[in-house]
């Protein structure tokens, strides 16, 4: 089942598949944790939790046996891992299966965006981006920026909206026999195509000043991305070594290989070691080689000898 205080549109599993849920303004909080907690008390939770009790009843009267202690650490366990799933069941977000009894979306409680699936394919489109809508401006960040009331007020005007949608379903019905009727009068049929058309409009209307909220509250969320991003930069930047820091490790590095020279050389003539290879002329330094250091030459083979004799 939902969580009705993040968003009064919810997400469901109904018998003709998944679908969107706007609850009606009235549902609160409270009444909804209600529905939560008697979905999770079903009949069968309550038969075993009785049956669980009659079996501890039972082991208890059987004495302190092996027995007993079997069966009553088995209907612990049993009790306890139905309780865990009921609990679990009751926690569940955005979720409202039709298979638990109380979890039923009653008659009047919400509209389903499947309700106006009927009507034409730019209004039942019209329905789910209003029911995302509503959805979008409970949840989004900037919703602690703005006056508190305007997301229950917007809910409250797409429900109206909705509503009034619902009775204009006989007025679409008539406009559509009236159409096909050869004997209705060009006045009748085009009353009835403008009381449909205005609905339509008016609800577009709805939908369009929804969209306004939305282009508002999202802008505000780049700002916000955009100064938490600055911030971070500032956080991170500021414990960065800064070029004087760098700058002394730099010469307190270069400083290093120096002082292991004077000691060296120092050692090499206390100890008269011999001159470095470095400290030789050029032409006595070590000849250089292509080969690696770990394969050894191989050596000339018959012909190679051959090739060399006659060059």
């Amino acid at each position: 089942m939902g969580n009705l205080s993040h968003s009064p549109v919810l997400d469901g599993v109904f018998s003709d598949g998944p679908d969107t849920v706007l609850l009606h303004p009235a549902v609160t909080t409270r009444r909804w944790r209600r529905r939560r907690i008697l979905a999770a008390t079903r009949s069968s939770t309550v038969l075993k939790g009785l049956g669980g009790v009659t079996v501890v009843g039972f082991a208890l009267v059987a004495g302190s046996g092996f027995a007993g202690k079997f069966i009553f650490t088995a209907v612990v366990l049993i009790v306890v891992l139905a309780g865990w799933r009921a609990a679990c069941g009751s926690r569940g977000y955005r979720r409202l299966h039709e298979s638990a009894p109380g979890a039923r979306l009653r008659r009047g409680e919400g509209w389903r965006s499947r309700d106006f699936a009927d009507l034409e394919a730019d209004t039942a489109r019209l329905v789910r981006e209003l029911l995302a809508g509503v959805d979008e401006l409970h949840r989004t960040p900037a919703r602690a920026w703005i006056d508190p009331t305007l997301p229950g007020e917007a809910h409250r005007v797409v429900w109206e909206a909705l509503c009034c949608l619902d009775r204009s379903r006989d007025a679409r019905a008539l406009a559509e026999e009236l159409a096909t009727d050869p004997d209705a009068g060009e006045d009748l049929v085009a009353a009835a195509r403008q009381a449909v058309t205005r609905i339509d409009h008016d609800l577009g209307e709805v939908a369009r000043h929804l969209r306004g909220c939305l282009l508002l509250t999202r802008a505000w969320e780049a700002k916000l991305r955009r100064t938490d991003l600055a911030h971070r930069i500032d956080r991170v930047l500021a414990v960065l070594p800064g070029r004087e820091e760098l700058r002394g490790l730099t010469g307190a590095a270069e400083l290093l290989p120096r002082n292991v020279f004077a000691h060296v050389t120092a050692a090499r003539d206390l100890t008269q070691a011999g001159e470095f290879s470095w400290e030789r002329p050029p032409s006595q330094w070590p000849r250089l080689t292509l080969l690696p250091p770990h394969r050894p030459p191989t050596p000339p083979t018959t012909g190679d000898q051959a090739r060399e004799r006659q060059s």
